[in-house]
This record gives structure tokens, C-alpha cells and sequence, in this order.
């Protein structure tokens, strides 16, 4: 499915493109440049080499009791296949709802509805009279101030290099979620400020497809709303939020939910295997009017997923264990504070190991005088965590928007196991 599911027929990247301009590149992060770090030398400490780097060159019968009163949300896949059509998996309360600085995104529905002996055959069935459509009931709303611009979400498969982007040739033209103007390549549609749009989202499966998709922890990638066309100003960021398919991957995405927030299970980098968990710390440190709040750390086992193997590198024949820190950020400046840029050292008596910023989330900019929450990564071998109680948690360096939010001043935590 990792190279089908990618495909997009013609006449859905011609909508896509007169609709909303050019998408973002949902694998765009694979070339994600580590972050400089300035190194230090110790007579007794060496600096860990384990790393991360992401340089890359049977059918479910879940549906719920609500599919048969519901029936299926658009009629059109029907009508336009002349085929049966019959729903195998039905969420009416997804809990998606998102918003992008004024801009609201959210799908108050969605179904898996499988086609049997279609007449008129879309071409993303791959020529088969059978396939599968996934249908979501979406809402977007511009509440920003001003125009913006929106590309609707992509699915993601087993990770984020399993992707696939909307189809439209089983969705009516009027009821299509997309701007009322029209646009162009060269001008691309946006939404006007106060502009509602209620309608269909859907993606077009083969049998095969759906059969690689149907148990995988799918995600839905909803891509950040923009003032431009070249979304550069961004309206929030973007949200990689779980988007089941199945009975079966819903209690896989519930079983998660006791992992730490990190990059590496929302892009399904690797499963990971609980052991230990050191929560409700809650130990604070205040530099330049920033209050950073240590509230857990947990270790995990990884095991990467295929397409990620080889972006971990430094560890030998040895298992790999990821260190997450829970950190609260409380943003007592004048000025915005982004996250996503920390620099920090977890040591021990012998080993410095770097934050691994692609492997790191964080809740966003963080407006003065609120909190948000950053959730940094390290990355060790198995024996080396079994053979150190005692670490060291040391925070360089925070990126603002006018240089080092701290000055020049490091914070630091005792974690002990």
C-alpha cells in the first residue's frame, strides 16, 4: 500500500490544485535538519552517537449498531457507481475538532463504506467493481480576522511515507468542502473571513488498499490554515490526530494513549513497550521570566516500524530506548514563545545524549502569560539505561522569536530512576 496509497487520480489533483493551491508535502519532514547544538568536552563524558535521522532515499467487519439507522452519508457513491454499497465501519463522534488560529476545522462523522459490483468503475478502485470509500461529514469555519487558505487533510496509513490525498470523483460538486470562489494554479482559492463550508471529504480505496489500511493506526494529517498562498503565515500548525479505521485500530489508538505525546507514536515511528514511568514530578525552575515545569519522564522500548529503521543509527545490535520528558512551559515574557526549538542534554557520569528535535512535540507558540506543553526526546541503548539510576536534565538553549529566550542561562533537573 506504501506506493498505492500515494496515487491521486487527475481529476483529483486538478480539483485540488484549482481549489486550494498547492498541498503541503505530507513527507516534507524526511529531509528535517537536526538542530545545532554546541558541543562541549569532558575529560570523564563522551557524547552519545545514537541517533535519529529521517534522510530516506482480510476485509473488517466492524461496523456499530448506528450504520443501519444512519445509513450512508453520501448517497452520491451510490448513485454514480450503481453499485451496492454497504457501511462497515461508522464513528459519530470523532472528536476531531480543530482550530487554527480563528480557522475551525472539524468532521462531526465518518464512515468506511464498501462497494460491491459498481457499473461505473472510478478509476481509483484500480479497475476492479469492488472497492471501499471513506467518507467524512466536515465542517470549516473562517473565523480569522481575514482570508485563508486550507488544504483538506490527508490519510495516513502505517506512517507518514503511507499517505493519501482526497478523491473527489465520488463527491457531487456542490457538496465538496472547498472555498465558494473558485480558483486557479496561479491564484489559488482561499475562504473568505466569516465563510462556512458543511460537506464531504472522501478518499477512494482499492480492495487491496483498504485490506493494507484497514488495522493500521491510521492518522488523519489536517495541515495548518494560512493568510497566504504560499503558506508561509501560518494560522496555527499543524494536527496529526488518530482517525481508526476499525474496531480493531481504535483499541490499538486507545492502547497508546498511555505513551507520552511524542513524534514517534503520532507518525507511527515505532511501536513502543512501557518500562517506566516517573509522573506528576512536578518540579519547576524560572529563568527569564519562563517557568519550565518538569512533570514526568517515561522510558520506553522502541521497535521501528520498516520504514524507519535505518533512521536509527549508533546502537548497534542493542534495543533502543526512548527517554520522554513531560515539560509545562509557562511564558511569562512579552513577547510569543515558540517550542519547537530547544536545545538540551540528558547526562550521566559518562555520556552526554542530545534531544532528538524531529522526534519531539510541543503544543505550539505560546502566547505571553499562558502555558503550552513540549515534550523532548533522547535516545539511548538498552544496557545503557539499565546501567544508569541517575540523570541530568540540562536546558541550553530555547529559540525565541529575538534569540535565546533564556539568555544565555541554563536550567537543570535531577532525574532519578
Amino acid at each position: 500500500m506504501k506506493k498505492k496509497l500515494g496515487v491521486i487520480s487527475v481529476l483529483s489533483t486538478a480539483f485540488l490544485l484549482t481549489a486550494c493551491g498547492n498541498h503541503d508535502d505530507v513527507s516534507s519532514e524526511k529531509n528535517e535538519k537536526k538542530e545545532a547544538v554546541t558541543s562541549e568536552s569532558a575529560a570523564k563524558s563522551k557524547e552519545s552517537t545514537a541517533s535519529f535521522v529521517t534522510d530516506k532515499s482480510a476485509d473488517s467487519k466492524d461496523a456499530n449498531s448506528n450504520s443501519a439507522k444512519n445509513g450512508i452519508l453520501n448517497s452520491y457513491i451510490e448513485e454514480s457507481t450503481k453499485g451496492q454499497t454497504d457501511v462497515v465501519f461508522n464513528n459519530t463522534d470523532p472528536k476531531i475538532d480543530l482550530d487554527f488560529g480563528g480557522f475551525k476545522f472539524k468532521v462531526s462523522q465518518y464512515q468506511v463504506i464498501h462497494v460491491k459490483n459498481a457499473e461505473d468503475v472510478p478509476y481509483s478502485f484500480g479497475g476492479d467493481k469492488e472497492g471501499y470509500v471513506i467518507a467524512l461529514k466536515a465542517t470549516v469555519e473562517n473565523r480569522s480576522g481575514g482570508k485563508a487558505y486550507f488544504n483538506n487533510p490527508a490519510l495516513q496509513g502505517k506512517d507518514e511515507y503511507d499517505t493519501k490525498q482526497p478523491d473527489v470523483s465520488l463527491v457531487e460538486e456542490a457538496d465538496r468542502v472547498k472555498p465558494k470562489k473558485d480558483g486557479t494554479p496561479s491564484s489559488p482559492a482561499y475562504y473568505n473571513d466569516g465563510e462556512t463550508k458543511t460537506g464531504f471529504i472522501q478518499y477512494e480505496l482499492s480492495t487491496s488498499e483498504y485490506r493494507d489500511l484497514v488495522n493500521e493506526k491510521s492518522k488523519l494529517i489536517v495541515s495548518n490554515a494560512a493568510k497566504d498562498s504560499m503558506l508561509r503565515e501560518h494560522l496555527g500548525e499543524k494536527q496529526i490526530v488518530d482517525f481508526p479505521l476499525s474496531g480493531n485500530s481504535a483499541n490499538k489508538q486507545k492502547a497508546d494513549k498511555k505513551f507520552y505525546e511524542d513524534q514517534i507514536g503520532t507518525k507511527n515511528i515505532a511501536e513502543k513497550t512501557l518500562l517506566e514511568l516517573r509522573d506528576e514530578v512536578n518540579e519547576k525552575r524560572t529563568e527569564n521570566n519562563i517557568d519550565l515545569t518538569l512533570n514526568g519522564v517515561q522510558y520506553t522500548k522502541l521497535d521501528p516500524t520498516e520504514n524507519f529503521k535505518r533512521s536509527f543509527t549508533g546502537f548497534g545490535n542493542e534495543e533502543i530506548v526512548a527517554v520522554t520528558v513531560k515539560m509545562k512551559v509557562n511564558n511569562g515574557q512579552s513577547e510569543a514563545l515558540p517550542l519547537n526549538q530547544f536545545s538540551a542534554f540528558l547526562d550521566t557520569e559518562k555520556m552526554h545524549y542530545l534531544n532528538q528535535s524531529s522526534l519531539e512535540s510541543d503544543s505550539g507558540e505560546v502566547k505571553p502569560g499562558q502555558s503550552g506543553d513540549k515534550y523532548l526526546v533522547f535516545l539511548m541503548k538498552k544496557s545503557e539505561f539499565e546501567n544508569n539510576k541517575k540523570f541530568n536534565l540540562r536546558i541550553r538553549h530555547i529559540e525565541g522569536n529575538n534569540g535565546d529566550a533564556l539568555k544565555d542561562k541554563e536550567v537543570s533537573f535531577d532525574v532519578e530512576r
